[in-house]
């Protein structure tokens, strides 16, 4: 179970607060206006609040759901004809635009749960976010943990066992090679583990472990099995116990036939389904 405070940080933003309208503004936008209508700019206007947000050093970290809520009261009151908003930090984009899509695809795909087969129910798209910094498109990486979280709280995890150097009986992947599977990134920030020109390449064939039941938010950790036959082990066994048996064991995970846990800032929307 992840319990991961560490949220985003807001990095030097300029968005102000109009009172009297209750809209996020550009200062230096609107002083051009006030300069064109012959009024006063609007930093010495008597009546109307300026609430510069500047963050010294050490930069606060806030929750990416905190940030959802403070956008809905800066922008509720606006227009497409009122003052345009403008977000000076490149670093809060991810939690306005998110690729947690409320109309994304929904569908099944396959996992394992304590010895048994089970069906994931994905019903919107990944969420990855910088930090850490990633080269890929989808902001997703491999190696390093997520500092933003998709809500605050605690997540459960899921393994993807992931399958390098081999093909697997194709009836063992919940993704096979050569596919995009449902919600998940096209494109991972592997260049911590692979070097630098792996810093946009796509997912390998995996499957699913969980060892709980949560319906919501997941946190992804990545383990690589380099072996047919600790894949196979662990596909007909089905459950984390198996995985944990085998990285503990040197003529496997001490000879480098599987990973040890790998973190990501990888997170899916799940409910699983009772056992097929």
């Amino acid at each position: 179970m992840r319990n991961n405070p560490l949220t985003t940080r807001l990095v030097d933003s300029e968005v102000t607060l109009d009172s009297s309208r209750g809209c996020a503004s550009n200062p230096a936008a609107n002083n051009v206006r006030a300069h064109q209508a012959g009024r006063q700019p609007e930093a010495t206007q008597a009546g109307r609040i300026v609430a510069a947000i500047r963050t010294p050093r050490p930069r606060l970290r806030i929750h990416a759901l905190s940030w959802a809520a403070v956008a809905s009261v800066l922008l509720g009151g606006c227009t497409a004809t009122d003052t345009p908003t403008e977000i000076a930090s490149g670093a809060m984009a991810p939690h306005f635009n998110h690729n947690a899509a409320t109309d994304a695809a929904k569908g099944y795909l396959d996992g394992w749960f304590n010895g048994a087969d089970v069906r994931l129910f994905y019903t919107k798209s990944f969420f990855c976010a910088e930090p850490p910094a990633s080269g890929a498109v989808s902001n997703c990486v491999l190696g390093a943990d997520a500092e933003v979280d998709p809500r605050p709280g605690p997540i459960p995890t899921i393994y993807a066992i992931a399958a390098v150097g081999f093909q697997p009986d194709v009836a063992t992947l919940s993704c096979p090679a050569g596919s995009v599977c449902l919600n998940h990134p096209a494109m991972i920030d592997a260049s911590r583990l692979a070097g630098p020109g792996a810093t946009s390449v796509p997912g390998v064939p995996h499957s699913h472990i969980i060892d709980e039941r949560a319906a919501g938010w997941w946190h992804t950790v990545n383990i690589r099995v380099f072996n047919l036959a600790v894949w196979n082990e662990i596909a007909t066994a089905k459950s984390l116990a198996k995985v944990r048996e085998l990285q503990a064991d040197p003529a496997v995970g001490g000879a480098g036939l599987i990973s040890r846990d790998t973190p990501t800032n990888i997170f899916f929307f799940i409910q699983p389904q009772p056992e097929r």
